[in-house]
């Protein structure tokens, strides 16, 4: 975000806007729904991202506070992905980066899934934070 905030203050004119579309500073959750209840298992551990989102912070409280852009609006909304089966968790643990996803995760979905029938979804759900805000 810091690099974006310099090339938002290069490119933007006075009145143009800014969508800042990021993580919150939140794990992702990870969920089991099964036919008759749908259930934690775990958390995604995120905190060595979290000092990027302070970084970014930081940066857009300086620009606030000189005054180069204001805040619109912001909110935030949950971004959901869901998988079939274990094989494909063990994928998407493959692609995070910096995040650790605990084994008792897969171990705790094997169990609660011994017994189901192929009909369960697996779900990770995370916080995103969406925010405008306008040059002045």
């Amino acid at each position: 975000m810091v690099h974006a905030l310099s090339e938002a203050r290069r490119a933007l004119k006075a009145g143009g806007r800014l969508i800042d579309l990021r993580p919150s500073m939140r794990n992702r959750s990870v969920e089991l729904a099964l036919s008759s209840a749908t259930l934690c298992v775990g958390e995604i551990d995120s905190a060595s991202t979290f000092p990027d989102h302070v970084a970014a912070d930081a940066a857009l409280e300086v620009a606030l506070a000189a005054r180069e852009f204001r805040l619109e609006h912001q909110t935030t909304f949950h971004y959901l992905s869901d998988l079939d089966s274990l094989a494909d968790l063990r994928e998407f643990q493959r692609g995070l980066r910096r995040s650790v996803m605990p084994e008792s995760i897969f171990e705790r979905i094997d169990a609660l899934t011994a017994d189901e029938t192929p009909n369960f979804l697996i779900r990770i759900r995370r916080e995103m934070r969406i925010a405008r805000y306008r040059k002045l």
